[in-house]
């Protein structure tokens, strides 16, 4: 016999059960099957290894020398894979991580890109949490975030990602060219900005493109990006958006962009709470988002 041909673990369970309850009937009861099952199984276990290993007496069953010696190694055996698994069981927390990111960085910017990042970190198993609202991070709630701003960030370890950049995009199915094209179109809008401050609003767009006249009071209204940028792909406007998030929208052609003037944003930052920065999966974690969202 090879250190391979090993008998059927089933097999081993109903024997080391047996043998240590020193009964089917008890046995089956552990295992949740009947005991004639438990019989059957140490009886092919008996055969597979050509040695009998238990006396069996009409209420009770005895290990013979040969039963011993096997039980003596079940018993090692499945103890020490009862502590893997426990040990396995708590790794899990080490591979299951929450991240924040706004709805629209994650529904635009993430979401196509998960493929990717699966195949770069298949270990790793990513719960995505969509809120506009600054999570606290802490180990066993959310863990990561993506935040946007200037930073410093209070009680967070940050690691900087990208400058963003607003303009104003649009389905080329408009075919916008010129400023009187614009202001034939609707604009849509995005109320609420927290950052950047001051709003990348179309007022301060036209300042910035020394655009006058432009109704800039009509138009659609939305209070977050993701619904803006799904508008102005659908062809329902012109919407001033993020350049990083709208960046899969503008390379396959679905949006363009018909006008130089920019607006500056804030930065992109990967966090994470204080506690985990050095874990492997977070390390891996963060210089994906790094290579994913570096310039060029």
């Amino acid at each position: 016999m090879s250190a391979f041909d090993l008998p059927p673990l089933g097999a081993l369970r109903a024997f080391e059960a047996t043998a240590r309850l020193a009964s089917f009937k008890g046995a089956a009861a552990e295992l949740f099957v009947t005991p004639t099952a438990i019989s059957h199984q140490v009886r092919q276990l008996e055969t597979h290894l050509g040695v009998r290993l238990l006396d069996r007496g009409p209420r009770r069953v005895a290990l013979t020398p040969e039963g011993r010696i096997l039980h003596d190694a079940a018993t090692t055996s499945f103890a020490e894979i009862g502590r893997a698994v426990g040990r396995l069981r708590r790794a899990p927390a080490e591979t299951i991580l929450t991240l924040s990111a706004t709805p629209a960085f994650l529904g635009q910017w993430l979401v196509p890109r998960l493929a990717d990042l699966q195949a770069r970190l298949p270990d790793l198993e990513l719960r995505l949490q969509g809120s506009g609202q600054v999570a606290e991070l802490r180990p066993g709630g959310v863990e990561l975030a993506i935040r946007y701003g200037r930073g410093p960030f209070p009680d967070v370890a940050t690691t900087p990602l990208c400058e963003d950049v607003f303009a104003p995009v649009c389905s080329p199915s408009l075919d916008l060219r010129t400023i009187e094209d614009l202001a034939r179109a609707r604009l849509i809008h995005i109320d609420g900005w927290v950052v950047p401050r001051p709003a990348p609003d179309w007022r301060r767009w036209c300042d910035a493109a020394r655009v006058t006249g432009l109704n800039i009071d009509g138009g659609v209204r939305f209070t977050d990006s993701l619904h803006a940028i799904q508008a102005a792909v659908a062809g329902q406007g012109v919407a001033i958006v993020s350049l990083v998030i709208a960046a899969d929208a503008l390379r396959t052609g679905a949006l363009v962009t018909p006008f130089a003037t920019t607006l500056p944003g804030e930065a992109y930052h990967f966090a994470c709470a204080p506690a985990l920065s050095d874990r492997p999966h977070v390390a891996a974690l963060r210089q994906w988002f790094v290579d994913a969202l570096r310039p060029g």
